[in-house]
């Protein structure tokens, strides 16, 4: 038996070495965009009292800016908070190697899926703490007497995540009330002081997350309710969870092109992802009710209000919660091998085949963003350092869209921001109000130049002009009559950061 579990030691940590260094090289490379950069450059110039007062017009929980804030205060350097990221992928690789009871070839292909060989590990979101949460709590979820501390710490911190993952964490703390404290009092036992402790300490991180996310639909213009079809809205959403796991850039990138491949194989890996649902259906139907509860709820959250936001992290999360019940389901290994559906050998060939589909997925996104440009932020910022702001003149830069060029801030030095259209003031991070929607066009463009003209005779004036390379109608836009184009930089793989720099000409 010491054997066994030294052997299981040493093959994990190998693992998770030979993970954390594979994952590194890409981390190194990956360009920070805007969504990454939001984060750092609010951690690093607000307080923390204004932090909390911020996040409901973030519409995030607080934890991952609180791990991150610290870091950002002391450090220039965002590479501290991908690390954050990077770590917690690492340990949740490492995990599941070494508790999860699952065939050596199953965790394989998990490891190698999308979600855990690019997407947690080297974009540098709050979604990334999620697998290690999800994986822990399922190595726990049989120990909640035994580990009831750690048990519900974990699921304050889930919840304080992503408010996608808050139903998930609270029908989990359900069961434990169930366990914990409404059957011994049945049994006419008392729970004990600790549990009802936790109990109303995980109640009230349940309680903090409302009061701190009240009011984030009417404060965040993004995150508004939706006002379209709900139909038509779930349609979209279930399209983009099937293509962006097989293809987490067709969607984005390929909108126009029909790819025979690509949507067979989305077909083929719903059809599998129905399937591995029907397996667990069979196999235990509370782990069951459990997924569907934590999985409705994310999305309803993207009906109402991510219709048009349903990134590839936030699609693994939802598949975390499958893989949640799936890791406790072969941990108990209560199996009827009588049965073709209860069978353990074919329940976890369900799971297999299900994160099998998405590697692919996985080693592309991992090898484009070697190749590629993630975002055209860092090129923009070294160009306009290079050619503008070594000259000794004063050069003021202007944006109508902050929520995408905020990444640009943080590559420029601390001392020269972009300026926003809408208050004429440089900005460190987005505030998302109805100022960051992108509302100029080239003859507004000219008429805000003018008037900047009047007071400012002899700053260089500069633009940062969104465009979509992949846009019919971009020819159109490629001259404008008061401005020379300067720099471009190209297609990247976030398509909505590709810029262009215009001068104005007077």
């Amino acid at each position: 038996m010491e054997e066994q579990k030294l052997k299981k030691n040493i093959v994990s940590a190998l693992v998770g070495f030979i993970y954390a260094v594979i994952t590194f090289i890409c981390l190194l490379h990956h360009e920070i965009w805007a969504d990454e950069a939001q984060v750092w450059m609010l951690t690093k110039y607000i307080s923390l009292p204004d932090l909390f007062v911020h996040l409901t017009n973030e519409g995030h929980p607080s934890l991952f800016y609180l791990l991150t804030m610290p870091f950002a205060k002391l450090f220039d350097n965002i590479i501290w908070m991908q690390l954050i990221c990077w770590v917690s992928s690492v340990l949740a690789v490492f995990c599941l190697w070494r508790f999860c009871e699952l065939k050596s070839v199953t965790k394989a292909v998990i490891t190698l899926s999308a979600p855990f060989i690019y997407f947690f590990p080297v974009i540098a979101r709050s979604y990334s703490l999620v697998p290690l949460f999800v994986i822990l709590l399922a190595i726990l979820h049989d120990k909640t007497k035994k580990y009831p501390v750690i048990y519900c710490l974990l699921l304050i911190m889930l919840t304080h995540t992503h408010v996608i993952m808050a139903m998930f964490a609270f029908v989990l703390f359900v069961r434990f009330v169930y366990l914990n404290i409404y059957l011994p009092l049945k049994n006419k036992e008392k729970p004990g002081k600790k549990i009802i402790f936790l109990a109303i300490l995980v109640s009230v991180g349940f309680i903090l997350l409302e009061v701190q996310l009240l009011g984030t639909t009417k404060s965040n213009v993004f995150l508004q309710v939706q006002k379209e079809n709900k139909f038509v809205a779930l349609f979209r959403i279930i399209l983009t969870f099937a293509l962006d796991s097989i293809d987490s850039f067709y969607s984005r990138m390929h909108i126009y092109a029909f790819n025979p491949t690509t949507l067979t194989f989305s077909c083929l890996a719903f059809l599998l992802f129905c399937y591995a649902s029907f397996m667990l259906f069979k196999n235990d139907k509370k782990l069951f009710l459990i997924f569907v509860l934590g999985g409705l709820f994310q999305i309803a959250v993207y009906v109402y209000c991510y219709s048009n936001l349903v990134l590839p992290t936030r699609i693994f999360c939802f598949y975390s919660v499958l893989l949640f019940a799936y890791i406790v389901l072969i941990n108990r290994g209560k199996f009827d091998e009588k049965n073709f559906f209860t069978k353990r050998k074919n329940v976890e060939v369900a799971l297999l085949l299900f994160f099998a589909m998405m590697m692919f997925n996985g080693v592309k996104s991992y090898i484009y963003d070697l190749k590629f440009d993630y975002s055209a932020s860092k090129k923009l910022a070294k160009f306009i350092r290079n050619n503008y702001l070594k000259e000794g003149k004063k050069t003021l830069i202007f944006t109508d869209s902050a929520n995408v060029t905020v990444a640009v801030n943080y590559y420029l030095d601390p001392d020269n921001n972009l300026y926003t259209v809408s208050s004429g003031k440089p900005f460190k991070y987005v505030v998302w109000t109805e100022d960051t929607v992108e509302i100029f066009t080239e003859k507004a463009w000219s008429d805000y130049c003018k008037q900047i003209r009047r007071y400012d005779k002899n700053s260089t004036l500069l633009i940062v002009d969104r465009y979509n390379p992949t846009s019919l109608y971009y020819g159109k836009y490629k001259e404008w009559k008061d401005f020379d184009l300067v720099y471009v930089t190209g297609n990247t793989l976030e398509y909505f950061e590709n810029f262009r720099l215009m001068k104005y000409k007077y």
